[in-house]
């Protein structure tokens, strides 16, 4: 079952621009819903690439998708899953719509005892080296309730189920990547 989830990095050349909000919006912190009724505003993040190239995923560090993903994903009906308006200042004059991915289905499920971590002195996750599922609490759930979530334990992991994995690689999106959850660690990003 673990080896049916993979986790969400970014990937690309420098080119591919992270984003940063360029408003303050409340709610995204917390496992609910959020009540937004105006697409929330984002810019570049700093270093701005010099020939900003937009793609389909980038990451705030939430992830932010192109409308094509999103028709991909928003059908799918996908439990604790909501696509929030965005519109992305480019540069000066020009503003793209793109969607952001407010997960807030945060499931409970590290494996302590086989994964690997550094932990802060408060004993909060600092880093991973290895990420192990605990396969036990995540048969109890429903596979329709798991397909997408966030490690509650370490909310920056997004894991998503194969089936969905198979869905949004068939468009071949660019800006992404996925890592299957044994292949995966807080350093997975930076690999070529």
């Amino acid at each position: 079952m673990q080896l049916d989830y993979f986790v969400l990095e970014r990937a690309g050349p420098s080119n591919y621009p992270l984003l940063e909000w360029d408003a303050l919006y409340w709610g995204f912190g917390k496992p609910q819903p959020v009540a937004i009724k105006e697409p929330v505003r984002l810019r570049l993040g700093d270093p701005v690439p010099r020939k900003p190239v937009m793609v389909d995923h980038h990451s705030l560090p939430e992830p932010v998708i192109s409308t094509r993903l999103k028709e991909v994903l928003e059908p799918l009906e996908l439990f604790g899953v909501q696509f929030v308006p965005a519109d992305v200042k480019v540069r000066e004059g020009e503003v793209l719509r793109y969607w952001l991915v407010h997960v807030y289905n945060e499931i409970s499920c590290l494996d302590r005892q086989q994964a690997k971590f550094t932990t802060l002195p408060s004993g909060r996750i600092f880093d991973f080296d290895r990420l192990v599922l605990d396969e036990k609490v995540l048969g109890e759930i429903p596979l329709e309730r798991r397909r997408v979530f966030i490690l509650a334990e370490w909310r920056s992991a997004y894991l998503f189920h194969r089936s969905i994995v198979e869905k949004v690689l068939a468009l071949q999106p660019e800006g992404l990547r996925f890592f299957r959850v044994d292949e995966w660690s807080d350093s997975a990003g930076f690999r070529p």
